[in-house]
């Protein structure tokens, strides 16, 4: 994922919820473990500790390794992961309303469910994965990011709901006030993550085409290219038309100096011839005379 802003507000800082989903993790095994040490028959309560806290304790491992490089370089490896683990879920949930049929077994299957099917559309966006299995005409994927995250709040304060009434133990209501904060977090970091993907990879509609969008952005580029190629030889022709005319310009200047300069020697050649001739009419006219004169 990209760099956190930290100006952001909390809920919009995927650096923030994943840290406070870490906390509240860490917080649900201290809970569930004061329970075991203080229940009548310990080896059974901390049987069920166990059972419930397993999941957490991979999701954990998730969220541990996604904060560091490791993480960050397979981390479309680890999605796999925290699939597989609301995959089991969901099959164990289901396998939960078999055994005892309830309000509140039903709508912890839905809630794995959907849950399950937002990080499958999700994490799984823009994978080798989502181009061979064709998951972008899934009709899963025309549900909009908001109905997602929006679908699961619900459920989570109805399940909440349900557990308060039927919850008369306090080690139990702040369990079941920490798994609804830990779930409203998850879904919070899934909507993070694909709007950041939609952002990133141009995807506005959220129709999750990035293939169709990965060719429609290397066309305008292409397209774009070439325009600036087109106007970049434009100025090049018009930069070498303007040098091919300020040298025509100088040429022109040249010559006409040159035309100028020979003109000029031309009028002094022919005055000095002018002046030549008429020196020498000027001698014959005092010759003439003066023969005239001695004649007389």
């Amino acid at each position: 994922m990209k760099k956190t802003d930290y100006n952001l507000k909390w809920f919009n800082n995927a650096r923030v919820i994943t840290s406070l989903i870490i906390i509240t993790i860490l917080l649900i095994f201290v809970c569930s473990q004061s329970i075991a040490v203080g229940g009548n028959d310990s080896f059974r309560i901390f049987s069920s500790v166990i059972n419930h806290n397993t999941s957490y304790l991979f999701i954990l491992i998730y969220f541990v390794l996604i904060r560091t490089k490791f993480g960050k370089r397979y981390f479309n490896y680890l999605n796999v992961f925290i699939i597989f683990i609301y995959f089991i879920l969901s099959i164990t949930s289901f396998l939960t309303i078999i055994q005892s049929f309830s309000i509140n077994t039903i709508i912890e299957f839905i809630l794995n469910f959907v849950i399950l099917i937002y990080l499958f559309h999700t994490m799984f966006r823009d994978t080798r994965i989502w181009k061979e299995f064709k998951l972008g005409d899934s009709p899963f994927n025309e549900i909009p990011n908001d109905y997602f995250f929006s679908s699961v709040i619900i459920l989570i304060t109805i399940s909440l709901i349900i557990n308060l009434i039927c919850t008369v133990v306090l080690s139990g209501l702040i369990i079941s006030v920490l798994d609804a904060i830990y779930i409203g977090l998850l879904s919070r970091y899934i909507y993070l993550y694909r709007e950041y993907l939609d952002q990133n990879k141009l995807d506005i509609n959220n129709k999750g085409s990035f293939d169709s969008v990965k060719t429609d952005v290397s066309q305008n580029i292409d397209n774009f290219s070439n325009d600036i190629k087109e106007k970049v030889d434009d100025v090049i022709n018009n930069y070498d038309l303007d040098k091919k005319v300020n040298n025509a310009k100088d040429k022109l200047v040249e010559t006409g100096i040159k035309i100028k300069e020979k003109t000029e020697d031309m009028i002094k050649e022919d005055k000095k011839i002018k002046s030549k001739k008429s020196k020498g009419l000027s001698k014959k006219k005092s010759v003439v005379e003066s023969k005239k004169k001695g004649d007389k």
